[in-house]
């Protein structure tokens, strides 16, 4: 009976040996985001503040620094540059955490701390098809959130966009935010690069500039953009508030309203650069759809939205526009609101997955949390 016994401390003891050293540094991440083609940031959460780096497979090694100095903080983000097109880099993040730093000429540091290595891919125009998926709308229900990306392959998948809502109101601190929106994932992030943009909601509270903070992307803005991958030229945009209390006769302050022509007047020159007008595909991202309903309450913005981008978007041949903010499903086909393309709006509750390829055209399927699949359209 005495040999049957289970060391049950030897077994602790070996688990703990064969964990990553130091990984107890990291809280969450790592994140890819802000990816570009020749460019890329990485970002994670340490427990306690200190130094950061990314190690790159080969031994180079990129600190987290601020305007020329390394800097002690929670938050980190290291961009790497000098890249090529659709090339593979091999990374792990790491740091020193810091025990005091009253004395700034003197600080006391502790332990060091490394993660697991990943591979992640630079954006590439040059390959032949372009696969994503979609979130919205998840208002911080996190186990569904999880279940919805447990589907995704992340060896077919060239990026994740979150389009907005993921979180439900700007009062939260850096690890609830990081909490509801980037740890459901688990650890497509560190592989996969996530793009978003803000919905109505991350738009609200106290803490709004926190979320620029985790999702950095700032050319030419935080939450609009455009980008390439593959065929498919993509252009995002934010189109903010939604409310009707919170506006001035159409969902937005005076200050709000300057925003919105701002983008207007971006996009315009945008959409004529050469790179945007000679991909074959062209899709627009935002939360709110660009819809102009027959209902007259309760869409002052969605149809501001319609009559001031949807002749530009028309002019500028989009194929195709994926929104949300509704958490319901909708497809207008073409020319039922003054539209040459197809709008989306993707429900709440729902992964939506993009892929086109030159033989297949355009295939847009939707999944519910348990993998079903609920809706199916190709568009050639």
């Amino acid at each position: 009976m005495e040999a049957r016994r289970i060391n049950w401390q030897g077994i602790l003891l070996l688990f703990c040996a064969l964990l990553p050293a130091g990984a107890q540094g990291i809280k969450a991440g790592p994140w890819v985001t802000q990816s570009g083609t020749n460019s890329l940031s990485i970002l994670w959460t340490s427990e306690i503040p200190g130094t950061g780096l990314v190690e790159l497979d080969g031994g180079k090694v990129i600190y987290d620094t601020y305007q020329g100095r390394r800097i002690f903080r929670r938050l980190h983000r290291v961009t790497v540059d000098g890249l090529r097109e659709g090339e593979t880099i091999r990374y792990r993040v790491g740091g020193k955490n810091i025990k005091d730093d009253s004395n700034p000429k003197d600080p006391e540091f502790g332990d060091d701390y490394a993660g697991g290595w990943h591979s992640v891919r630079t954006l590439d125009p040059k390959v032949q098809s372009c696969r994503f998926s979609v979130f919205n709308d998840i208002h911080m229900r996190t186990s569904e959130y999880a279940a919805l990306a447990s589907q995704v392959d992340s060896s077919a998948t060239d990026f994740i966009f979150l389009n907005g809502d993921i979180v439900s109101a700007g009062n939260y601190v850096l690890d609830s935010l990081v909490h509801y929106a980037v740890e459901p994932l688990g650890d497509l992030p560190a592989g996969i690069p996530l793009m978003f943009t803000r919905g109505n909601h991350e738009g609200r509270g106290n803490n709004t500039p926190l979320v620029e903070e985790v999702f950095p992307h700032g050319d030419p803005a935080p939450f609009y953009y455009a980008f390439r991958q593959g065929p498919v030229a993509f252009i995002v945009f934010d189109a903010g508030e939604t409310h009707s209390k919170r506006s001035v006769d159409y969902s937005g302050t005076p200050v709000f309203e300057e925003y919105l022509s701002a983008q207007i007047e971006w996009a315009r020159k945008e959409l004529k650069e050469k790179w945007f007008r000679r991909a074959p595909v062209k899709v627009c991202l935002l939360h709110v759809p660009m819809i102009d309903p027959e209902e007259p309450r309760g869409f002052k913005i969605q149809r501001w939205l319609n009559h001031h981008f949807v002749p530009m978007l028309n002019k500028a041949g989009i194929d195709i526009m994926i929104s949300a903010d509704l958490h319901e499903f909708m497809y207008c086909e073409r020319g039922t609101m003054g539209n040459d393309f197809p709008i989306l709006v993707n429900d709440d509750a729902r992964r939506l997955e993009f892929e086109y390829t030159r033989s297949g055209g355009i295939g847009i399927r939707t999944f519910n949390s348990d993998g079903v699949e609920e809706f199916r359209r190709t568009i050639k």
